[in-house]
């Protein structure tokens, strides 16, 4: 190829490398256009794809809003909450499990733990000179004459979590042996009379020796008796081993009790709770349509031009947008005829400009939720329910809508990517080709110009 100019050609009648270039610039430029716009075409389903990702995560955290509102095991107007009048005395939770009711709690005392002591030692890292075998709750220790109270203390720890590990202690009957003030003292993890303390002496006095037995086997000091919690709900006499986390009274009620004294448990539907999934799905709705607007819509500039969103040719989600409202505010077609509430801004929301909903009046609901809950579930249920059946093709199953139009716009990416390499390749041929094309015209042209100054000299030389 041609393309050094200077060795074709004297550079006569402006035939400059300058020029030639701005020649090949001139005639490349169609194909540098095409190969523009096939490369924005690029970079816009670039962005397409990478919105089908954004989409799919508002359209899931829209329908999970949505399911929290509709009748089924996820609705929060089935949780409920359990309040106490004095929560110095209880505190309580509940599930979806108990009924709304009110309990009357009589705490008479609580439970404790089993607890006893030996006699005091001096010096508790001193040779006792007891030795013998001894039993624990089922957990046998060995001592020897040379163990201190402190080993004799660290002996029954480690015997303790060996049988855990080997499963011959059940954690319920766990205990603790630790020193106060020159005591051992033998301390049960559990409360309650089911899991007081025994122990004996297997071979030798060690337990005995150290003042925690009698000689009848009894203790010798008792520092706290194993008890139950004694109370009692709407009159019903109640023992239980432990005080907190008490779940077998009252299906889907857990007590926690504190101390002695009387107190009133109510059971009512969680409406703060129904509030706050209320107002998140006014988030997440509002976050989808805001969104739907910015992409599916194309805007003015100041110069007349446009500047279109990357989903604005998809009609589908663009009338999406206006349709998920609607239906949303649309009324309540299978209200009873006796229903107080069939749309949602008779509970205090509403839809604003530029569709955007709003919890305006927070009074409304909360008065709704006190007067006529189950109403309001039902009324919910009901228009969520529609606007599920909107939004679930584009979010459930294993290949939703939004699965789909990423689909396509992968392959058109993809079948763009291999035109544009078509394009490009080319074009790089149709340069080269244009190149010589112009190398040999521009070579041609100086040839013709040697020729005429040879001619001219040799006229001129014959006429002398």
């Amino acid at each position: 190829m041609l393309n050094n100019i200077s060795n074709a050609f004297k550079g006569t009648a402006g035939l400059t490398n300058d020029y030639y270039e701005a020649l090949v610039t001139a005639s490349m430029e169609p194909h540098r256009l095409a190969i523009k716009r096939a490369k924005a075409r690029q970079d816009s389903l670039k962005v397409e794809t990478a919105v089908y990702t954004d989409l799919d995560s508002k359209m899931n955290a829209l329908h999970d809003s949505l399911a929290s509102l509709r009748n089924g095991d996820s609705s929060v107007f089935d949780d409920k909450i359990a309040t106490t009048s004095d929560k110095a005395i209880a505190t309580a939770s509940a599930t979806s499990a108990v009924s709304n009711a009110a309990y009357d709690l009589v705490v008479t005392n609580l439970a404790a733990a089993h607890r006893v002591r030996s006699t005091q030692v001096g010096n508790v890292a001193a040779d006792l000179g007891y030795t013998g075998d001894f039993t624990i709750n089922g957990v046998q220790v060995s001592a020897t004459a040379t163990d201190s109270l402190e080993e004799i203390r660290d002996a029954i720890n480690t015997a303790v979590i060996a049988a855990i590990d080997a499963d011959t202690l059940a954690d319920e009957d766990r205990f603790t042996a630790s020193i106060i003030d020159g005591y051992l003292v033998l301390a049960a993890d559990s409360t309650g009379q089911d899991f007081r303390l025994t122990a004996t002496d297997d071979t030798g006095t060690v337990l005995q020796s150290l003042g925690v037995l009698t000689g009848v086997g009894g203790w010798a000091d008792q520092l706290q008796d194993g008890a139950y919690t004694s109370f009692s709900l709407n009159g019903v006499g109640i023992t239980r081993n432990n005080n907190t986390d008490i779940t077998d009274v009252i299906n889907g009620l857990t007590l926690n009790l504190k101390t002695a004294g009387s107190a009133t448990i109510t059971v009512s539907p969680d409406t703060a709770g129904a509030t706050g999934k209320i107002n998140s799905f006014i988030a997440k709705l509002n976050d989808l349509t805001d969104w739907l607007a910015a992409k599916t819509s194309s805007k003015e500039a100041s110069d007349g031009t446009y500047t279109r969103g990357a989903l604005s040719g998809n009609l589908g989600l663009r009338n999406l947008r206006r349709t998920l409202v609607q239906t949303a505010f649309a009324t309540w077609s299978g209200a009873p005829a006796t229903a107080t509430y069939t749309r949602l801004d008779q509970l205090g929301i509403e839809l604003g400009d530029k569709l955007v909903v709003s919890l305006a009046d927070s009074s409304k609901l909360t008065d709704g939720l006190a007067s006529k809950y189950s109403e309001v579930v039902d009324l919910f249920d009901a228009l969520m329910t529609n606007v599920s059946a909107l939004v679930e093709p584009y979010s459930e199953g294993s290949n939703t809508l939004v699965d789909k139009m990423k689909s396509a716009a992968d392959n058109s990416l993809d079948s763009q990517g291999d035109k544009l390499k078509r394009m490009e390749s080319a074009a790089a041929r149709r340069e080269e080709l244009i190149r010589n094309q112009i190398a040999y015209q521009f070579a041609a042209i100086s040839s013709y110009n040697d020729q005429g100054r040879y001619i001219t000299s040799t006229l001129f030389s014959a006429y002398g």
